[in-house]
């Protein structure tokens, strides 16, 4: 799946300030500055901010973080198992339920605005078979 927008569902955790976009300044105003409260493409700490939203999310969704490799994420339920792996702003994941992976689908989409790209064929420019 693929996350769209990613960086732009961070919330900044710390006080970040820009300057007034061109075309938006009022008059008399135009040495104010705005303060963010989300995260925009090409803020340093955008990476930052959605990486701690989406582990918090998981985590608290009952997901365990992989001590070993941080980006991957197990859920385990009455003998079902489901792996979620984070590459950047995508989601690759597997298990042993039919009916947990269309419900982590569905969820998923519910909570981020994400497209399902179906089985994955290439990752990392290596073809996956």
């Amino acid at each position: 799946m693929d996350m769209k927008s990613a960086f732009l569902n961070g919330i900044l955790e710390e006080e970040v300030y820009v300057e007034q976009p061109l075309g938006y300044m009022r008059r008399g105003e135009e040495k104010k500055v705005l303060r963010l409260k989300k995260a925009l493409y090409g803020l340093k700490q955008a990476p930052r901010a959605w990486n701690y939203r989406i582990d918090k999310y998981f985590k608290n969704k009952g997901y365990e973080q992989c001590p070993y490799e941080h980006a991957l994420y197990i859920n385990k339920s009455k003998g079902d198992v489901m792996f979620v792996a984070l590459y950047v702003d995508d989601l690759i994941f597997m298990g042993n339920n039919a009916e947990m992976i269309q419900e982590f689908k569905d969820i998923m989409t519910k909570e981020f605005e994400m497209t399902d790209m179906g089985l994955m064929e290439y990752f990392l420019g290596l073809e996956v078979k």
